[in-house]
């Protein structure tokens, strides 16, 4: 099987599956190997492409170079996580402090 064959089937199955929110997909196959690149929405539509390209006739391997765009939620929780942070180093005492002796 050639790789350009491989490469016909891998995009057929990035097609029909169903958890791969996104069409902006990158596929190259070297001699059995196919390697993913572009961006998706979640880590969630990651695995899947790279399961989905797995299932693939004539895949060796599969390079999973996609990057997965965070969450709203996960952002809003780095934000918030690094609010939390800024207040905590701001309301610490400095070493030099004499309620806070260094032992």
């Amino acid at each position: 099987m050639t790789d350009s064959e491989i490469e016909q089937w891998v995009l057929r199955e990035l097609r029909f599956a169903v958890r791969i929110e996104s069409h902006e997909l990158c596929v190259s196959v070297l001699q059995g190997i196919v390697t993913l690149g572009g961006t998706v929405p979640s880590r969630i539509s990651k695995m899947a492409a790279k399961r989905a390209a797995l299932r693939a006739r004539g895949v060796k391997s599969v390079v999973n170079n996609l990057r997965a765009l965070s969450s709203p939620r996960l952002r809003v929780t780095q934000r918030v996580m690094a609010k939390a942070a800024r207040r905590v180093t701001s309301a610490q005492r400095p070493l030099s402090d004499p309620i806070a002796p260094v032992y």
